[in-house]
């Protein structure tokens, strides 16, 4: 007899789909589920207390702050990298 599984374990978000689409698809849509419903930090005051309102839509529960960032995470690899070369930047500037 087969061995039963707690329910929801394995497929997690994405168990409302069923058999249907795939695994891989069903895992990939979990994954960025997952990191989409984390917690992330406002950029305003710091709080973990981002949620998304809408596609690329973010609001701080606790400061009201709403801005557009990405999809699925406020701040996307790219942002993050041009925020570094701007940091560099200005201590390049501040250096002469």
């Amino acid at each position: 007899m087969a061995v039963t599984r707690a329910k929801g374990k394995k497929s997690r978000s994405a168990g409302r789909f069923g058999v249907r689409y795939g695994r891989k698809n069903r895992k990939l849509v979990a994954d960025i589920e997952e990191k989409m419903r984390a917690g992330h930090a406002c950029s305003k005051c710091g709080a973990n207390k981002l949620k998304r309102t809408a596609t690329g839509i973010w609001n701080c529960t606790k400061c009201g702050f709403t801005f557009a960032g990405g999809s699925y995470v406020p701040r996307t690899p790219a942002h993050v990298t041009m925020l570094r070369a701007v940091q560099s930047h200005k201590q390049k500037a501040q250096t002469f």
